[in-house]
């Protein structure tokens, strides 16, 4: 059988942009070579995108641009093209024709929809959602509106807009009359650690905008719920949704002053049947309303019977530490495996 052509994105000019790093090194790493024609695109902070066809252990030290191997590379949005152009700098063109694209650009520039347009109107099998799914979930005030359309439990939220920052105080007095402090304040349409901030007070909550703000027009506030951190991996399509097995982020006060709490993360934690039984249905729910095809990462809070569904991440982390493949591994799914399955999703292609 012919090898899969297979172009892999990471980087990108976010501040995710080491994690895309170190998510690519474990990827590239865990695509055979004996199945795969593997393309590397990397984009740098400043936005350039480069083929790099160097050794894997640049991309993890960042030092992958400046390999004088690299040369620009654009995915045309051409359908007759079908994958990379690469331009030489003397100008010269040449065409990569590829069967699928596995992005590992983290952020709202990799994960709202931007890519996935790109790649729709290339008609380029790609590893992850549609673009309006994208774009709902990396937006967390979208993604509350509509998940709780359809009932299902989101954290208890309000909105602040950089256009009226002049009115702050008075829209904060607003949000206080609404939610309880503690209150987790993030820009709503970015990476969830990135700007985010627990608030216990007005003056925090105002700092904390701030530093919002200067990551997105938005701010999101959500009340900071009590209870267990559950994390799930769903993947397939409107017709079959399979939920992997769950885990629990688990935090313990830390002995170290500079750090508030350790966290570890635990395979298949002790819940009730139905416990289980309703993150299981709230996943798929969600999996289904978002109209989602590919996979997904969800996060759950979990207090006594009730099920919150905190966030939805369209590319999670790929490094051997994150949880997408620690739960496919609990599933029975190698690394290997796993990154096969969800490049079959994409494609049809048994590999």
């Amino acid at each position: 059988m012919a090898k899969v052509r297979i172009a892999v994105l990471f980087g990108g000019a976010t501040k995710d942009h080491k994690v895309s790093l170190r998510s690519a090194y474990c990827l590239l790493g865990g695509l055979s070579p004996e199945k795969y024609d593997i393309t590397p695109i990397g984009i740098t902070r400043a936005g350039r995108w480069l083929y790099f066809p160097g050794d894997y252990e640049e991309i993890l030290d960042g030092t992958w641009e400046e390999s004088g191997d690299c040369c620009s590379a654009i995915i045309s949005p051409d359908p007759l093209h079908g994958g990379i152009i690469t331009i030489m700098a003397d100008g010269t063109t040449a065409f990569k024709r590829v069967d699928v694209v596995m992005s590992v650009l983290h952020g709202k520039y990799g994960e709202g929809g931007r890519i996935q347009g790109l790649l729709k109107l290339s008609k380029i099998p790609y590893v992850e959602c549609n673009p309006e799914t994208a774009l709902y979930c990396m937006d967390k005030a979208l993604t509350h509106l509509i998940l709780s359309t359809v009932g299902l439990e989101v954290p208890k939220y309000a909105l602040l807009e950089r256009s009226e920052i002049d009115k702050l105080d008075r829209s904060i007095e607003e949000i206080e009359r609404q939610i309880s402090y503690p209150v987790y304040v993030s820009a709503s349409s970015c990476s969830s650690s990135i700007g985010a901030n627990i608030a216990n007070n007005t003056e925090e909550m105002k700092k904390a905008a701030k530093i919002a703000f200067s990551h997105h027009h938005t701010v999101i506030v959500e009340e900071d719920l009590e209870g267990r951190s559950i994390e799930c991996v769903v993947m397939g399509s409107m017709y079959s949704v399979e939920v992997s097995p769950l885990g629990e982020i688990v935090r313990t006060p830390s002995d170290n002053p500079a750090v508030a709490y350790t966290a570890e993360f635990r395979v298949d934690p002790e819940l009730t049947y139905t416990q289980r039984r309703m993150i299981e249905q709230t996943a798929k729910q969600a999996f289904l309303c978002l109209n989602y095809k590919g996979f997904a990462k969800m996060s759950f809070r979990l207090a006594d019977n009730r099920v919150m569904l905190r966030r939805i991440a369209t590319i999670p982390g790929y490094t051997h530490e994150s949880v997408l493949p620690i739960l496919m591994k609990e599933s029975g799914c190698s690394y290997s495996d796993t990154v096969n399955k969800l490049i079959s999703l994409a494609t049809d292609i048994d590999v």
